[in-house]
């Protein structure tokens, strides 16, 4: 997350705190800045800046203007951070309708590259006020994604999946 929010920022990296004394900055390679202020060091983690983010929302016009009902969790994020963005949306909606009410606009077409109505675009998980998480096939998907096999038979065998044409 701090990684991404960097990115987000257009800054080459961003403070952690309370690292010291733990072994995560050593296995993820952090490094240390002297802070200005202080002199102390202090544990920093590089920008990450995806090329792409394909994110699940509610509703979303054809320009790739978005809302996110309920918790955005990280999509706000991960939408200012990467590159470009791809939306799969529960449906679309005309742009005057997201014109009526601009304050609910989460995501802007600035970076969007690509909008695609997915009905059930993301399940197994949920999308707030449409559809709850689905543990028992949470469950099936973890295991079946150990074998690339597996995977194969667990997408063709769900009912929520969308053929292609």
């Amino acid at each position: 997350m701090t990684g991404l929010r960097a990115a987000s920022l257009g800054v080459p990296f961003e403070p952690l705190p309370g690292l010291t004394g733990t072994d995560l900055p050593a296995v993820a390679d952090f490094r240390t800045v002297k802070d200005p202020w202080t002199g102390e060091e202090i544990y920093v983690v590089p920008a990450l800046r995806p090329q792409w983010a394909v994110l699940h929302v509610q509703e979303a016009d054809v320009r790739g203007n978005a809302r996110i009902f309920g918790s955005p969790g990280y999509d706000l994020l991960m939408a200012q951070a990467a590159d470009q963005v791809i939306l799969t949306a529960e449906r679309i909606i005309p742009t005057e309708e997201l014109a009526r009410t601009p304050e609910l606009t989460r995501i802007t077409e600035l970076t969007v590259a690509a909008v695609v109505e997915a009905p059930g675009g993301a399940r197994p998980g949920d999308c707030a006020g449409c559809y709850d998480v689905d543990e028992v096939d949470v469950r099936r998907y973890l295991e079946s994604a150990r074998t690339t096999g597996g995977l194969t038979a667990y997408l063709a065998s769900t009912p929520w999946r969308v053929d292609g044409p």
